[in-house]
């Protein structure tokens, strides 16, 4: 029955979503340098995460698409919480529909401690089911200025793996400090005013110069596109690609296939398991039309694959909030660092490599899962509505 209920609402939204309003075109900023750490596992990301804002002496910036009701969510915002009352500034701005299930006490307790607080994208009546849609999906943090934080994963009991459907939540994260930290804390400036129209004027420590050369991308209506066609069309051995949704524009895709003829090697990554309704369905055209065009398609089996992640001729990366999906292309406002140095490229690279080893060869069974007629209608109605998946 789930099926039809999210055939119906995706139906809804679908006739509804083509008003939408004029918007401003995203921020852009240089490359900066930048000293980087790269996590791929929620528990080491998080105590480093957790100590940097325990030691924090001035402002806490923190923005999230989910924040979940349970036990880590909790321990989150006590933490922040605390950091107020000892006189460290903290705000927190969170998805008004990605983290509908934190609780309006939790919200009025953390006010109560001083916390500044506020949603992202609240809905706009006027365009209710475009506002729905139109997402912001960044997770970032500045802490002092001096320490910042963006990927893939959020604040819940799964992504550190406690209480949770699959036996590992695999993502990709970078802890950055350097340059980058202004770039960082100025989007992050951007979102709260948009959302509060209150300017915030946080001060930026004087930052030595890191030694990897990075590109903060913010991306937002179809400017991601643009980005990974200009990385994609620079390949001349190797493309990788991770990612939990897979559904490409059309360019992409014909960008792709044409590396492919031109003899680059194309890698994907892709769960085994879906998080959500319909995701399989309308990823399937794509990957069998990649696998059928030559590219290595493999999928994750040690847990859930969440990770957003490019590679070119392992060179060069792309690691952040953005899906290699229609949703992120064209609607959420995502944001992504492309690192611009060989040998931490390479370094990523490998804890991908490990992925793909903990991963098995696309398969016809997998493809026919579930029953034959149940598969056909929810590819119908994924491939009706894949802008919006």
């Amino acid at each position: 029955m789930w099926v039809f209920a999210v055939i119906i609402l995706l139906l809804v939204i679908f006739l509804l979503v083509q008003s939408k309003p004029e918007e401003m075109s995203p921020k852009t900023y240089p490359a900066r340098t930048a000293q980087i750490d790269f996590f791929n596992n929620g528990k080491h990301l998080y105590k480093t995460y957790f100590k940097d804002i325990q030691n924090a002496k001035h402002y806490v910036c923190v923005s999230f698409f989910i924040v979940k009701d349970d036990e880590f969510s909790h321990k989150f915002f006590n933490l922040l919480a605390r950091t107020s009352e000892r006189g460290v500034n903290v705000y927190l701005l969170i998805d008004r529909l990605g983290s509908f299930s934190v609780k309006h006490k939790d919200i009025r307790l953390l006010e109560q401690a001083g916390v500044h607080f506020t949603y992202s994208k609240k809905l706009d009546w006027r365009r209710l089911f475009y506002s729905i849609n139109h997402r912001n999906h960044r997770k970032i943090s500045i802490i002092d200025g001096k320490a910042g934080y963006i990927g893939g994963y959020n604040i819940g009991d799964e992504y550190i793996n406690d209480h949770s459907k699959f036996s590992l939540w695999r993502d990709y994260h970078l802890r950055v400090s350097g340059e980058i930290i202004q770039d960082l804390l100025d989007l992050f400036c951007h979102d709260w005013e948009k959302n509060t129209e209150d300017v915030l004027n946080l001060p930026i420590k004087n930052s030595e110069p890191g030694d990897v050369s990075c590109h903060l991308i913010p991306s937002s209506n179809n400017s991601l596109e643009h980005t990974f066609i200009d990385l994609i069309d620079k390949a001349k051995t190797h493309i990788s690609i991770g990612s939990p949704y897979f559904i490409p524009s059309e360019k992409i895709m014909q960008l792709i296939e044409q590396k492919l003829k031109e003899n680059v090697k194309v890698s994907i990554l892709y769960p085994h398991k879906s998080d959500h309704p319909l995701v399989k369905e309308a990823s399937l055209p794509y990957l069998i039309r990649m696998h059928e065009a030559g590219a290595e398609v493999k999928l994750f089996t040690n847990g859930f694959y969440h990770a957003k992640a490019l590679f070119i001729d392992q060179k060069v990366c792309d690691i952040g909030t953005a899906n290699f999906d229609r949703r992120s292309l064209y609607i959420n406002e995502e944001v992504n660092l492309i690192i611009l140095d060989e040998k931490v490229t390479r370094h990523i690279y490998s804890f991908f490599e490990e992925d793909m080893k903990d991963s098995m060869p696309f398969y016809d069974d997998w493809i026919k899962q579930p029953n034959t007629y149940r598969l056909w209608l929810s590819k119908f109605f994924a491939r009706l509505f894949h802008r919006l998946l």
